[in-house]
């Protein structure tokens, strides 16, 4: 047994070959990343887009006579996933698209529901959504007149 060869000193191609590798990999997680992003806002837009049909094909939800509604059971339980999804939709774009404008679309659309969320809903509707709605609803929450006592 004789001694083993000294280990070669690195070479140019050798450097040439990590640094390729290096790349490669950031390339990788970058077209990662590239199609997570493509996906979550295809989908935001999707939600919304749905949210958008339901507002043409309800137009009595989006400013709506919570009274009225009340008297009929299956046109409140309508309006009531009516919101739900208004805030769904608005919770996926804020999630990808947190700017001025949709925060200000959202606060038009929500005002005209404020009665329902500060009469018929509590504070902790707002756990179930991500941080952009749940700031922009305990906002809008803080408005709210004080409840009487048979609310």
């Amino acid at each position: 047994m004789g001694e083993a060869a000294p280990r070669p000193k690195s070479n140019w191609a050798q450097m040439v070959s990590a640094a390729v590798g290096v790349i490669a990999i950031l390339g990788v997680g970058y077209q990662v990343y590239s199609i997570r992003s493509n996906f979550n806002e295809t989908a935001a837009r999707q939600v919304y887009m749905s949210y958008s049909e339901s507002v043409l094909k309800y137009p009595e939800f989006t400013e709506p006579d919570l009274a009225s509604l009340k008297e009929d059971r299956i046109k409140y339980i309508q309006y009531k996933n009516f919101v739900s999804h208004m805030l769904f939709a608005y919770d996926e774009i804020l999630t990808v698209y947190d700017t001025p404008e949709w925060r200000r679309s959202f606060e038009d659309d929500l005002k005209f529901h404020m009665p329902y969320l500060c009469n018929e809903t509590g504070p902790e509707l707002e756990a179930i959504y991500f941080k952009n709605v749940r700031q922009v609803l305990s906002d809008a929450r803080r408005r709210c007149p004080p409840r009487t006592k048979e609310q």
